[in-house]
């Protein structure tokens, strides 16, 4: 077999690997296989337990900001709305983008439900200003 289909084979290998297409044993005996017993270097995992940690801060910062946003200023409710339903968007593709890690994804996951309780409360507050009892748990059940 040629030098360029080897070449060409072990590189996408290597991209069903990094996608999760194909089980990582699997993946590492063809790889094995076809570069002739040696397995090429991998990424470092220092590097995507860097990016996870980054994440994680991003994402509680992002949540931190929007309760804040939501509870300790003076803007009208209909803007505390659509800043929270901007949140659930962001958070909704930080959870695609985020699929294939265990921690972030559960992070990410769980600010795009929280923001969406916190655009409930703002809703039924929304709806009978003083009296957000009643429409809060009649939109929850």
């Amino acid at each position: 077999m040629d030098e360029m289909r080897k070449k060409i084979i072990i590189q996408e290998i290597n991209s069903r690997k990094e996608s999760h297409m194909l089980p990582e044993q699997y993946c590492n005996y063809l790889l094995a296989l076809y570069g002739q017993g040696e397995l090429p270097p991998s990424k470092s995992k220092t590097r995507e337990q860097k990016n996870d940690i980054f994440f994680g801060v991003l994402i509680g910062t992002f949540f931190a900001f929007i309760v804040f946003l939501n509870y300790f200023t003076e803007i009208t409710i209909r803007m505390q709305m659509l800043m929270t339903t901007i949140s659930i968007l962001v958070f909704g593709l930080a959870v695609r983008r985020l699929k294939g890690r265990k921690i972030i994804f559960q992070m990410a996951l769980m600010g795009m439900v929280l923001s969406l309780l916190l655009l409930t409360v703002s809703l039924a507050e929304f709806m009978a200003p003083g009296q957000s009892g009643y429409p809060l748990y009649f939109i929850i059940h």
